[in-house]
């Protein structure tokens, strides 16, 4: 990666991103691309909240994790095939919903479709026992977050990671499953000096896959060419806004432009957007203040008097 960073900034392109710079949504890409992984993947075992995942995909995709396998849990499953089922049907009338509402269901999965996980590559499964086969086939070494005496502390950067890790990180009531535990090469725990003795999922999944890059800094860019160039047909084809600039941005996968050497966006599209229904929610608030304010004086007025 060292070289390729080296590369852009011997050009006269700016090696941070800036407003109007030639090919720049290209070179955000391919600064990106070369800073992915596939050394590291992570795995989410049975995860039952749905901010968690988008926090977890988000997480491993700017850190440059580009590879994430899903465990559903029993009523993530349950869901899948209600939302499936009713898409089969052309839609449905909630007699089999019970607890779920297809409508937000749907929704949150689009929800998860528009963020991180557009550039990610995720494989879901419907039992710990599938995810375990596949792992075995894909020749990873199972590193399982466990709170146990026996786990190994990450606490430090010399435990050397395996050519091929899949780290595990699982439920939030009880963790990774005994069946996985079973499974796992290594069991390793974050160090924790309070009274509470866990972490929030998605807290503690950035600190693992953090301190996992920071134990071994050279996973980070190790793609293969033909794994970037894969990645890069597929990226390239989504950030394109229309056909022509589709097609103009498919012309250059095999003549890529340098990539920037920083990924961060510039300072004049990093101004705070808020969503409609927040603004308007905070309008209402700041005219309801003002009435009560209002009203508070006229009564301090009318004590006077």
């Amino acid at each position: 990666m060292e070289s390729v960073v080296q590369e852009a900034a011997s050009t006269s392109y700016p090696s941070f991103d800036t407003v109007g710079a030639t090919d720049r949504l290209l070179r955000k890409a391919e600064a990106v691309l070369c800073r992915r992984t596939d050394r590291i993947l992570l795995v989410l075992e049975r995860c039952t909240d749905n901010q968690n995942y988008l926090a977890c995909l988000r997480t491993a995709e700017i850190l440059g994790v580009q590879n994430v396998w899903i465990v559903l849990s029993p009523r993530g499953m349950k869901n899948e095939a209600l939302a499936a089922g009713e898409d089969a049907a052309g839609g449905g009338d909630g007699s089999a919903a019970g607890y779920v509402d297809k409508g937000e269901l749907s929704k949150k999965r689009g929800r998860i479709a528009r963020c991180s996980s557009q550039w990610l590559d995720i494989r879901t499964f419907g039992t710990t026992a599938e995810c375990i086969e596949a792992l075995r086939r894909d020749e990873r070494e199972i590193w399982a977050t466990d709170l146990a005496q026996s786990a190994i502390l990450l606490d430090g950067t010399s435990i050397a990671l395996p050519q091929r890790l899949a780290v595990v990180m699982g439920r939030e009531a009880d963790g990774v499953s005994q069946e996985m535990l079973a499974a796992a090469h290594r069991r390793v725990c974050l160090p924790m000096y309070g009274f509470n003795d866990s972490f929030n999922l998605s807290v503690a999944t950035a600190m693992v896959l953090h301190h996992l890059f920071l134990c071994c800094p050279e996973a980070r860019g190790d793609l293969s060419p033909e794994r970037k160039r894969a990645l890069r047909v597929e990226w390239y084809g989504r950030l394109a806004r229309n056909d022509a600039q589709r097609a103009e941005f498919m012309a250059r996968v095999d003549d890529p432009p340098a990539p920037f050497t920083d990924v961060r966006r510039p300072d004049e599209h990093r101004t705070a957007w808020v969503p409609p229904k927040i603004a308007r929610k905070e309008q209402e608030q700041a005219v309801s203040l003002q009435e009560q304010r209002k009203a508070l004086r006229e009564e301090e007025a009318e004590d006077q008097e």
